[in-house]
């Protein structure tokens, strides 16, 4: 019996050191988050990030579809074969390893971006943290046509116009006081020969009337 129970025993040490460590240690995860849809001609950005406790080092391969993007930046590539490396070593013990990814949205349609991860260690170097994958869709829409664009264009120019006029205060002309004053002293000035005119003709009609006066008696 207690053979027995040594045989197990020694059968449990021998199991347990044939089963890789990585098992019993720390794993790590991954995520693609970011631009969901973009038009042709712009930039889609999307951020690869890995975690787990005390990663150290990623290695990873991000394909694409490079009928519907254009790789620009954000981890190594040679050319746009739709394949691009992500590798990294950590700076600190943060566990948070992340890639900002652009490309160029050349072709319209729904494509997808695939994460396969190569390899990962602790900060130590010394550990495997697994092999962690990711997916994303990318809806890549047509550019507008020319006339839509000319359409949008205009109805923001409008509505710009219209809430600039309704905004702008109603400005009343500044009443020019002196030139006012000169028209009314131009005004009273013309009346001075009517005025002298009529005095001359009473003169003569009074002059006349005692005249006449004079003449009847």
């Amino acid at each position: 019996m207690k053979k027995r129970i040594r045989l197990c025993v020694a059968a449990m040490f021998l199991l347990s050191a044939m089963i890789p460590a990585a098992v019993f240690g720390a794993s790590s995860s991954v995520s693609i988050s970011g631009s969901g849809s973009a038009d042709v001609g712009k930039t889609v950005t999307v951020t690869v990030t890995y975690k787990g406790s005390s990663l150290g080092y990623v290695n990873g391969q991000l394909t694409y579809d490079n009928s519907k993007l254009q790789y620009l930046s954000g981890g190594s590539s040679q050319g746009d074969a739709g394949l691009v490396e992500l590798k990294a070593y950590a700076d600190d013990a943060s566990g948070k390893l992340s890639f900002h990814v652009k490309f160029k949205a050349v072709d319209a349609g729904n494509t997808g971006l695939n994460l396969e991860t190569l390899e990962t260690q602790n900060l130590d170097g010394d550990q495997d943290m697994g092999q962690p994958s990711a997916s994303k869709t990318v809806n890549v829409k047509a550019a507008p046509t020319t006339a839509e664009a000319e359409d949008s264009t205009t109805e923001e120019t409008t509505e710009e116009t219209t809430q600039a006029a309704t905004a702008a205060p109603t400005e009343t002309a500044p009443i020019d006081e002196q030139a006012q004053a000169e028209r009314q002293e131009s005004e009273e000035t013309s009346y001075l020969p009517v005025v002298g005119i009529g005095a001359v003709i009473l003169i003569l009609i009074i002059a006349v009337v005692i005249g006449l006066k004079k003449k009847k008696r």
